[in-house]
């Protein structure tokens, strides 16, 4: 579900707070991992 919820945030078809909030810190984390935030935008390196 983290993959999932991470993909459409990456691809703004779902906001972070859609996020349910047992999943938002390993969403959260998983985004920084990848190069988002959590608001899919793509971290400055």
């Amino acid at each position: 579900m983290v993959n999932i919820y991470c993909t459409l945030i990456i691809n703004n078809r779902r906001t972070f707070e859609n996020v349910p909030d047992a999943f938002k810190e390993q969403v959260k984390a998983r985004l920084r991992e990848l190069g988002y935030d959590q608001n899919g935008e793509k971290l400055e390196a």
